[in-house]
């Protein structure tokens, strides 16, 4: 029931900001139906963030709700108001309804195949499940940090506050929501490509290829969310192959294909090109994953603002007026895309960082070129619109994330020059497929318009600018596909020249740039294979034919990953007796049988968020079982994280210091001094801290507290305040 709950919710939230979505994507033929939920789902969490930052409304279901049903009743009070009926008028329903059934089809599928691995445990599940169970135990931000008691969140955790607002709006289980998130995230990452490229090929093409943008949204959809890089084709499918052929045998392990430079050969320069196929399986709720929701969505922002400035200047003849304040007010602030565009990405800096410099540089680049192309000949005009738009974009979003940048301190802003490169091979197998398919895209369209010149010279006439025509004489969606292309190269690029300095050093120094980096170019070359592939098909000769077909052939053996991935790691998903549950906190009980009881009476007997002691433990490790279960704070969690977020190894060392001094000293006095220091509530016994501490003292622990929870053998739970 909790699974459908959650999808009525998205459905409701989605229909409740139709009009915002169909005003600002009145150009395309679905309204912005999917893009909706997105935008929906940010802007009503982000104002209840802000009402909870100022201690106006608590972190609870009613006033959630309350917010929400506002947020809406404002929408349609301002589409009502402003007389936007006609916006709704030739909306294509068809293309609605067919969205609205992929969208369900690929959640309730998602939902299904995590059934066969639904716990939360393993990678680093242990961190995203428990920031999601800490913040439903909280009633105010900024959220506590359940491994660093005493001191909030320094992470980027927009992502799962986002995942906790929805699963406390739904009213669900912590462990059902983390898990049915985790579909909702697969589904956009098909969806949101989808509705995209669609319209782009729609723009592109009218109603001259009527089954074209079918083709390049669903070839996109695949290409984002279900394919690999080719990685996986040589040595997932070609090299075993070979083996088998030979008599031998070669096992493929896709987690391969995420980590190929410095692994294969073994050189001391590792690296991590992961994308959304492999985090979709895997299963961690991680900051870039979850911000599959919204990056698309901005995307997409960006591209209705460029056929906004086509229609009106093609409306306009190019003719424009003087230039008064009151006209560059008008064109600088009166622009709701570029509004959205600050807003997004500004609030990237609260869900992943690295996306706010990568989507404020995508969505720049194409309202850069549209202002170029619309101002052609007044570079003053230019430079003070497009100056003011990005200022306006920038402190949009500077003040929209202001909650979380007050109480944040910067991981790491230090960039420095690379010392080793990508071998050549490797970084053509990993990104050869889709440049070839971008500059084969670029020579199509130069050869296209070297043919139309020429033309027009053997009639005598001047290739005149036609209204479908904007920058280099390029039509619109090919100029936003280029450029999403190049932004794509220059996120592959990047990492071979420069990385952010962090904590990772050695041989994983530009493991964390290259991630985060690349990730996003594997979202943005989607789209771009998706539109290119049928875009050569459809305009191509002979040759523009063949080449688009081999292409397509590629990326279909590429999309074989998720169908390896899948078995690899859930099993046979056809067999309903496998299917284990839908429910990530499964693992307590399947893993951690000795505490399941004891975890069991802090979930039901203990309220709020009092410090419970624990044994702190390395990261990716079984320690913190208790924390990530309950969301209860412990004095010091897995230790390279925490070093990550705060880089203060020395105050750690102490916390680490003081727990063991807590479970093993003979000094009373000293063990209540602590306690005291951590305001700690409860201090918790089980296999792990007996592991931990072989000098364990039970008989001074149960002299300064009462026994409110034992299983009768090697676990129990003092209470001690």
């Amino acid at each position: 029931m909790s699974i459908l709950i959650w999808w009525l919710y998205v459905l409701f939230l989605g229909l409740g900001f139709m009009p915002l979505s169909g005003f600002i994507f009145r150009r395309f033929e679905d309204r912005g139906w999917i893009f909706s939920k997105s935008i929906a789902i940010l802007i009503s969490s982000m104002v209840f963030f802000w009402l909870n930052s100022m201690h106006l409304l608590k972190f609870v279901q009613k006033y959630i709700f309350l917010v929400t049903v506002i947020l809406i009743v404002l929408n349609f009070a301002a589409f009502f108001r402003l007389k936007m009926q006609p916006i709704f008028k030739d909306i294509n329903l068809r293309l609605v309804l067919i969205e609205e059934g992929l969208f369900l089809f690929i959640y309730l599928l998602w939902v299904w195949i995590i059934g066969f691995k639904p716990e939360a445990y393993g990678t680093e599940k242990f961190m995203d499940y428990g920031f999601i169970t800490a913040m439903m135990r909280a009633l105010w931000l900024p959220f506590q940090d359940m491994w660093y008691s005493g001191e909030t969140i320094n992470y980027y955790y927009g992502g799962q506050y986002v995942t906790a607002w929805l699963i406390k709006l739904a009213g669900i289980d912590s462990g059902v929501g983390y898990n049915v998130m985790r579909a909702l995230v697969v589904t956009f990452s098909f969806c949101a490509p989808f509705s995209l490229v669609w319209q782009l090929m729609r723009d592109r093409f009218g109603s001259k290829g009527k089954e074209a943008p079918w083709v390049s949204a669903t070839i996109a959809g695949w290409a984002v969310a279900f394919c690999g890089n080719f990685h996986y084709v040589i040595y997932g499918l070609i090299k075993p192959l070979v083996a088998s052929i030979r008599g031998s045998e070669y096992n493929y392990w896709f987690p391969d294909s995420t980590r190929y430079i410095g692994y294969d050969p073994d050189l001391p320069d590792k690296t991590i090109h992961e994308y959304p196929a492999y985090s979709s399986v895997l299963g961690d709720l991680h900051a870039h994953y979850l911000d599959i929701l919204f990056v698309v969505t901005v995307t997409a922002i960006a591209y209705a603002f460029a056929q906004r400035i086509l229609a009106e200047t093609n409306a306009e003849d190019k003719k424009k007026g003087p230039i008064t304040t009151k006209s560059l007010l008008i064109e600088i602030l009166a622009q709701p895309e570029i509004i959205l565009i600050g807003f997004f990405t500004g609030i990237f800096r609260f869900t992943n960082f690295w996306d706010f410099p990568i989507y404020f540089v995508v969505c720049g680049s194409i309202v850069f070129f549209m202002n170029l192309w619309r101002y052609e000949g007044d570079i003053v005009r230019f430079l003070v619109v497009m100056g003011g738009q990005a200022a306006e974009a920038f402190t949009i979003g500077y003040i929209a994330c202001l909650p979380f940048t007050v109480s944040f301190d910067q991981i790491s802003s230090e960039i420095g020059l690379v010392h080793s490169h990508t071998v050549l091979y490797q970084f053509l197998i990993l990104w050869g497929l889709p440049m070839l398919i971008l500059g084969g895209l670029i020579v199509m369209i130069i050869l296209e318009q070297l043919r139309w010149k020429r033309k027009m010279n053997r009639r005598g006439e001047h290739a005149k600018k036609s209204r479908t025509r904007v920058f280099l004489d390029l039509r619109m969606p090919d100029l936003v596909v280029i450029l999403l292309g190049l932004c794509a190269l220059g996120l592959i690029l990047m990492p071979e020249v420069i990385y952010v300095k962090d904590i990772y050093s050695g041989e994983h120094y530009r493991a964390n740039t290259m991630f985060k980096l690349t990730y996003q170019a594997f979202i943005l070359f989607g789209m771009v294979m998706g539109y290119s592939i049928e875009r050569c098909y459809l305009v191509g000769k002979k040759a523009g034919r063949i080449f688009a077909l081999t292409a397509l052939v590629l990326v279909v053996f590429t999309a074989g990953y998720t169908f390896k991935s899948v078995n690899s790691w859930f099993g046979n998903v056809f067999d309903p007796r496998d299917r284990v549950s839908t429910d990530a906190s499964v693992f307590v009980d399947e893993s951690f049988t000795s505490d399941y009881g004891a975890i069991c009476w802090l979930n039901n007997k203990v309220s709020g968020s009092p410090v419970v002691l624990e044994a702190p433990g390395d990261s990716y490790s079984d320690y913190q079982r208790v924390s990530v279960a309950t969301g209860l704070p412990t004095i010091l969690g897995w230790y390279v994280h925490e070093w990550l977020w705060r880089n203060d190894t020395d105050a750690m060392n102490v916390r680490a210091a003081d727990a063991q001094t807590i479970y093993t000293s003979t000094d009373e006095e000293t063990v209540r001094q602590l306690i005291r220091k951590y305001d700690i509530s409860y201090i918790y016994i089980g296999q792990l801290e007996r592991q931990k501490y072989p000098d364990l003292n039970d008989e001074m622990l149960q002299k300064i507290g009462k026994v409110a929870y034992s299983d009768g053998e090697t676990t129990y739970i003092m209470r001690v305040k």
